[in-house]
């Protein structure tokens, strides 16, 4: 009986303390940006998995800091790879791959202490900056 009121109550008090600050949709798959207390989190579908619905994230201090790190990476003009990693366990690697005339982004992560990857979907310039809020 106490787990009946125990899950909607946790379920209204992420909401309370979890602020979203941007989403972008590409087809079935996402990107949110999330503030939760002092950290952003980044929470994208997994385009490697089997149901749209899986979701991985990782969390960063510093909202400036990544966006900077994104948008500097579409101004470079070049494919490239921006590696970083964002606590003990995860490291983030921002892909940057000229499709269709257009720099587009996508994050792949790994988490290293249950040897899990994820994969989000290509997400433009403008996309990363409605994201964020910019």
């Amino acid at each position: 009986m106490r787990l009946k009121f125990l899950i909607p109550f946790l379920l209204f008090y992420s909401v309370i303390f979890c602020q979203e600050i941007g989403n972008v949709k590409v087809g079935t798959h996402f990107v949110k940006l999330l503030k939760i207390d002092n950290l952003f989190s980044l929470v994208y579908s997994d385009v490697k998995s089997v149901t749209s619905t899986h979701e991985k994230s990782f969390n960063f201090p510093n909202k400036e800091t990544i966006y900077s790190i994104l948008i500097n990476g579409f101004n470079r003009n070049k494919g490239h790879q921006v590696i970083i990693q964002t606590n003990n366990d995860t490291i983030v690697k921002f892909n940057f791959k000229k499709l269709n005339g257009e720099y587009m982004l996508y994050v792949y992560q790994n988490n290293l202490n249950n040897n899990t990857f994820g994969r989000s979907a290509f997400f433009t310039k403008n996309q990363i900056i409605q994201l964020f809020g910019m």
